[in-house]
């Protein structure tokens, strides 16, 4: 009778226990279905999430091998600020291009100078706005070479001794078409080798101490700028 009531608790068991281990086997096989043989590998976080790897920096040396493309740029122009400095006096210049065709952009510029003339008991206080539209042939969004067409207007404004009573302030509008280079250092500022004719389609008569300043003809020069944009977004992601 003992020997009867142990071999029923142990049927009782397997019963019990084949089921659950064929179970277990059959869900490990469809949560793993590898080919006998085959390794799993162990991926890193690195190759699993491409953009944790290090991000190579764009330089003025290597930026032609990067198809990377700006859509919008704002910029601090240094041109200004030295025009003030070679006339004893000061400037700044801000910039906006935005991408609107993949070979299409606008500009906008606006500029504030103050110098000081040397021969004359003078301040001059010029304030421009400019509006060009550029052509990029490469494709490579707001870099390297490009054309186009902008017009200008300054606004000036005289004080000092040797200024005439009626002759307080004066205002120039000019057009020019443009050609240039431009290119990337170090991704946070910009090289802006260009070459433009400027002429006059309104002008006032200039005084003598301006005329060469806001001369026409050929302009030929290189800019260096700086992208506000890039600089703000490091230092604030900080």
């Amino acid at each position: 009778m003992f020997k009867a009531s142990k071999l029923i608790k142990n049927l009782i068991f397997l019963l019990l226990f084949i089921p659950s281990v064929s179970a277990h086997a059959e869900g490990q096989s469809l949560a793993d279905p590898q080919k006998p043989g085959q390794s799993q590998e162990i991926q890193s976080p690195s190759q699993e999430i491409p953009s944790l790897r290090q991000k190579q920096k764009i330089s003025f040396f290597n930026s032609q091998n990067f198809n990377f493309k700006e859509n919008r740029i704002f910029s601090l122009d240094t041109a200004y600020l030295l025009s003030g400095l070679k006339n004893n006096g000061w400037g700044l210049g801000l910039g906006y291009e935005q991408l609107v065709l993949p070979f299409l952009s606008i500009k906008s510029d606006f500029s504030h100078v103050t110098i000081f003339p040397t021969s004359y008991d003078l301040t001059i206080t010029t304030v421009g706005i400019s509006l060009n539209a550029f052509y990029y042939p490469l494709n490579k969004g707001l870099n390297f070479l490009y054309v186009g067409f902008g017009c200008r207007t300054d606004f000036l404004m005289y004080s000092g001794d040797d200024v005439p009573s009626d002759h307080k302030k004066d205002s120039l509008i000019r057009l020019a078409p443009k050609i240039g280079w431009k290119q990337s250092i170090y991704d946070y500022v910009l090289v802006d080798i260009y070459y433009s004719y400027r002429f006059s389609v309104f002008s006032s008569d200039l005084p003598d101490s301006v005329a060469d300043i806001k001369s026409n003809g050929n302009g030929f020069g290189v800019k260096l700028k700086f992208n506000l944009q890039k600089i703000f977004k490091a230092v604030f992601r900080r």
